[in-house]
């Protein structure tokens, strides 16, 4: 079993071109699928509960406009869903008739699930796609325990039944945080961002094999013996230049914790 190579310390960082360069190993591309599919199936899940906001809130709009004269009369169709028709009927027999209430449940039940919906992006997947993998698997454990919490109320109310559906982003969460633990102990819990130039104070030289080879052509000038007796002086060297990627083209940036070069059109998916 090969064992993880040891961390090196972020080089020194270069961002003349104001854009910071986030570095994305292949490890971290199946932590990120995770962390999708678990989002878009809680994204699925929010469906009813928006639902029910704009129902809610649709019912004060029409009040106020004088539409609708509540407590209002829910259409028999939506009676027919068990969950949703129910909870329809609870909230209009417990709500006051003031369209001001309606509208308020309304927007805050909208605001709430893009909060809730908005956090879980933002702090896994966003937060994978910025090299930030120790904020990523703190949330992602985080709101892998959440989901699991409403499965256990299945065992005193069986109207929640329903909630073991839960279990699925649950599951999609926790994988993700397994295998975000696999890049770190490999990687470190952040990418290195911005340009790290080979030469600077930090940044090693490439490592030999697959990894860390310069591929061929891409090694830099070679240093000249000097000028000949009497010859002219030759002119003064720039500053040092990446290689360029072969498939591409494109500059080519070096990644002290990967010891790799990378480039960031050809392996870098999130910059595609």
């Amino acid at each position: 079993m090969e064992s993880p190579p040891p961390l090196i310390p972020a080089p020194a960082i270069v961002e003349e071109k104001g854009k910071p360069v986030v570095i994305r190993p292949p490890e971290v591309g199946s932590a990120h699928d995770f962390a999708v599919i678990g989002w878009i199936i809680t994204l699925l899940l929010a469906v009813p509960w928006v639902v029910i906001s704009l129902i809610v809130g649709g019912f004060g709009l029409a009040a106020a406009l004088g539409y609708l004269i509540l407590p209002p009369t829910i259409p028999p169709a939506l009676l027919a869903f068990p969950a949703l028709g129910t909870f329809l009927a609870f909230v209009v027999f417990v709500l006051s008739p003031s369209y001001v209430v309606y509208l308020g449940l309304g927007v805050a039940g909208l605001i709430a699930a893009l909060i809730f919906l908005g956090a879980i992006y933002f702090g896994i997947v966003r937060a994978i796609s910025k090299g930030r993998y120790e904020r990523a698997r703190g949330a992602s454990l985080f709101w892998g325990i959440i989901f699991i919490i409403p499965v256990f109320f299945v065992l005193f109310n069986s109207v929640l039944s329903g909630t073991v559906i839960a279990l699925v982003p649950a599951f999609f969460f926790l994988l993700t945080y397994g295998r975000l633990g696999e890049v770190i102990a490999k990687y470190g819990p952040v990418a290195v961002m911005g340009e790290a130039v080979p030469g600077m104070a930090g940044v090693p030289p490439p490592v030999p094999g697959p990894l860390g080879a310069v591929p061929m052509g891409m090694a830099g000038p070679v240093p000249s013996m000097g000028p000949m007796p009497g010859g002219p002086m030759p002119p003064m060297a720039g500053p040092p230049k990446n290689p360029q990627c072969p498939t591409c083209g494109k500059e080519l940036y070096y990644s002290a914790n990967h010891r790799r070069w990378y480039c960031q059109n050809c392996d870098n998916p999130g910059h595609r």
